[in-house]
């Protein structure tokens, strides 16, 4: 028996591969990621993130970036633990969640992640255990993944039910988000309902035009059919609130970059998401790409 059959014998799934019923409550699990990097995804999850608890949500954010710790530098915290030290069992996970503003929090991945990936079968089952318990701390999971088509990026938004993309006005930016999309239609199984943010665009007729582009693209070459979040202007508050190392949200609340975020925000809310499954629906998905 490998990892993936493992995995999914833990998490209740039949052994000729159909799913037992999930349960219909859970956290809302989506990916935010790029093809490339330098678009302000970690700024635009940060910021997002920040608005759904405002709006009542338990939100946590999944700094899934192996990479760099982004997260922790562009909010100028050091978090006491990260998920490595829950896999190792030196804290809890409810003690790695870093705090930031009421019940939103952040949980730095890191190398934990990477020790998951390459982790033995009991030590899997370890994994799995600890961090399905995220389903009782979270309405809404934002999973902050490294930029690129990683084969670790790709098993990320691979398992999400939602991806958000985030991509520049830049050619080179929205030629990446295509080939990510295209990675992860290639690899088979599970296509994420793909949403679509232009950020850093001069108005909103520049964003349009770059998503009817790359929708038109998505359908005649990928038959897959992505949906536009939203258009984010290019903004110097955003700018000012990196420096003083502050959700632009918090610093700037009527800015037009804070606004925008504001109006996606209440649209994602407004979409109605297939079943939610959390984070246990997430890690099945996850079973069927490791060693991929």
């Amino acid at each position: 028996m490998d990892q993936a059959d493992k995995l999914r014998g833990m998490l209740n799934l039949q052994s000729d591969g159909n799913e037992v019923e999930a349960p219909s409550f859970g956290a809302r699990v989506i990916a935010v990621t790029s093809g490339k990097g330098g678009v302000g995804k970690t700024n635009f999850t940060i910021n997002l993130s920040l608005f759904l608890q405002r709006q009542g949500f338990r939100v946590i954010v999944l700094d899934a970036d192996l990479g760099l710790a982004n997260i922790e530098i562009l909010l100028g915290v050091a978090p006491k633990f990260s998920l490595l030290d829950v896999l190792n069992n030196k804290c809890t996970l409810d003690d790695a969640i870093t705090r930031l503003e009421g019940n939103l929090g952040f949980i730095s991945g890191g190398s934990g992640l990477t020790e998951m990936a390459n982790a033995n079968e009991d030590r899997l089952g370890e994994m799995v255990e600890k961090l399905v318990q995220l389903d009782t701390l979270a309405d809404i999971i934002l999973i902050d993944t490294g930029a690129g088509i990683s084969n670790t990026v790709l098993k990320f938004v691979v398992a999400s039910r939602e991806s958000i993309v985030v991509c520049a006005p830049e050619p080179t930016s929205i030629t990446d988000a295509y080939s990510l999309m295209k990675s992860v239609k290639e690899r088979g199984g599970h296509i994420p309902q793909f949403k679509v943010v232009i950020n850093r665009a001069d108005d909103k007729k520049e964003g349009d035009a770059i998503f009817k582009n790359l929708h038109k693209v998505s359908q005649k070459f990928l038959e897959m059919e992505i949906e536009h979040l939203g258009t984010i202007p290019f903004d110097q508050n955003l700018v000012k609130s990196v420096k003083q190392q502050k959700p632009c949200l918090l610093l700037f609340p009527n800015s037009s970059f804070a606004k925008e975020i504001e109006r996606i925000g209440n649209v994602l809310l407004d979409i109605k998401s297939t079943k939610e499954s959390g984070m246990k629906g997430f890690m099945k998905r996850l079973s069927g790409v490791f060693g991929k």
